[in-house]
């Protein structure tokens, strides 16, 4: 009788909360990715690490009324058998907490009565192919920020506001000013040049750093993104320019010290030091729709400005900040040089001279081979950098005489395979061709210094299912 009792509570829970959902109009979706990594580092005394790790999301969205709208990601990230985020499988691991919200926002359409939505809440913040803003989608949590985004469209113009709480430091009450936001201005114009151009204004207000003189640390990037095509090519075009505070970045790279070299006796405190940098990347790719395979071939170049001689003369920092970009997209899948400072490359910059190129080799498969050479925008053999890599550490016993700034190349190869219409099975191989320069500057995943001088491999396969 007891249990009868309880069967009926629960289907009657369930026909209610089918109501409900039927009454707000719910809709419910979901991924789910196991994937297997092989990752190597370019060190002789190591081997390959392999591991398992998988996604599982699930969606709700909720069509409120006309004029509000609610959306709520859940997401467990997991590494098999990992103890330290309650994944050993050795021992019961029923206090398993890995599951969290990952996006979860109300958007807000019409707002006040004017031709403007805004989205409020954990969101995913992806603007114009994740080069300045993106959600990272690679590795297994992704980027998401604490956001507030105004969005206005009006014929084949665009106009976006977006606050984004990156840093924030402490309780209300602690008088901690410790704080790092960024506020993004983008407006978009469609139908130039067969594609659209896209302006920004991105204003990073970084008071995050410890010491008294790198506080009130503001900095600002200013550009333009033109894409489309013409001529039936494909193309890219973008140029940002990086001014303002220099000091956290500065203090980080631990170049104050360097810049007080390059300034004979006179000492440079780090408050002093102004950012001045660049970015510049260029594409052009065609696709060949008549030909066997139907190839796909894009040349591609990308130009990250570093710091030189001339920059600490000037007391300058001449590093590009690629923000929050969606790196694994644009430097190579073996995410060699993802950190947003430029810490990878030694803050000397980064070239990337790249062919990629897709091929369909039937309906369902899909076969991608992409080759890029790196190189560091600062040249690391002449009078531009002499003092810099003279003051710094990160080449020790080579000769700074003998360096060059080739960073090395990589072989990337993507297989796709279209299982059905919500499962893709997806396998890559990567082979990284080490340098001089890379060694001493990076250390491809391990340490670096004169050991790491080994190529390095890395493969992955990976089942994304989403519904």
């Amino acid at each position: 009788m007891k249990k009868n009792y309880f069967l009926a509570i629960a289907v009657a829970a369930l026909m209610l909360a089918a109501t409900v959902a039927q009454a707000a109009d719910v809709s419910f979706s979901g991924q789910i990715r196991p994937r297997f990594i092989s990752q190597g580092d370019n060190t002789d005394t190591t081997n390959q690490d392999n591991q398992f790790d998988t996604r599982i999301r699930l969606n709700a969205k909720a069509n409120v009324n006309a004029n509000t709208e609610v959306f709520v990601q859940m997401q467990s990230i997991a590494t098999w058998g990992n103890a330290a985020s309650n994944n050993d499988s050795a021992q019961a691991n029923d206090d398993n907490a890995s599951l969290g919200i990952h996006q979860g926002y109300v958007t807000l359409k019409n707002f006040m009565g004017q031709a403007v939505n805004a989205k409020v809440g954990r969101q995913e913040v992806v603007l114009d192919g994740h080069r300045l803003f993106g959600h990272t989608g690679w590795t297994t949590g992704a980027q998401t920020n604490h956001a507030i985004r105004l969005d206005h469209s009006a014929g084949n113009h665009t106009v976006n506001y977006v606050y984004i709480a990156a840093i924030e430091a402490g309780a209300i009450d602690t008088n901690t000013a410790a704080n790092s936001d960024l506020h993004v201005f983008r407006a978009a114009t469609q139908g130039i040049l067969g594609g659209s151009l896209q302006g920004y204004f991105v204003i990073a207000d970084d008071d995050s750093a410890a010491a008294t003189f790198d506080d009130n640390n503001q900095w600002y990037t200013i550009g333009a993104r033109q894409s489309g095509k013409l001529a039936g090519l494909d193309y890219r075009v973008e140029f940002y320019h990086q001014f303002g505070d220099g000091a956290v970045t500065a203090t980080a790279a631990n170049f104050s010290n360097a810049y007080d070299g390059v300034n004979g006796s006179t000492a440079v405190n780090s408050s002093d030091i102004d950012r001045n940098a660049q970015m510049f990347g260029v594409r052009l790719g065609k696709t060949f729709k008549n030909s066997k395979l139907s190839p796909t071939i894009t040349l591609w170049y990308d130009s990250l400005s570093g710091t030189d001689d001339e920059d600490a003369s000037s007391s300058d920092m001449g590093t590009f900040n690629t923000l929050q970009d969606t790196g694994h997209k644009f430097y190579g899948f073996m995410d060699q040089f993802l950190n947003a400072t430029g810490a990878a490359s030694g803050y000397y910059g980064l070239q990337d001279i790249a062919v990629k190129t897709k091929f369909k080799v039937s309906d369902v498969n899909t076969l991608k081979i992409d080759f890029h050479h790196f190189e560091t925008q600062t040249d690391l053999e002449g009078a531009d950098s002499d003092t810099l890599r003279t003051n710094s550490a990160d080449f020790g016993s080579v000769s700074t005489g003998t360096m060059n700034g080739d960073l090395g190349q990589e072989l990337d190869i993507v297989w796709v395979h279209k299982y059905d219409s919500n499962t893709k099975i997806v396998g890559g191989y990567g082979h990284y061709f080490s340098t001089t320069a890379f060694s001493q500057l990076n250390g491809g995943g391990g340490t670096a210094g004169s050991n790491s001088n080994s190529d390095q491999d890395w493969a992955f396969l990976m089942i994304d299912t989403k519904f």
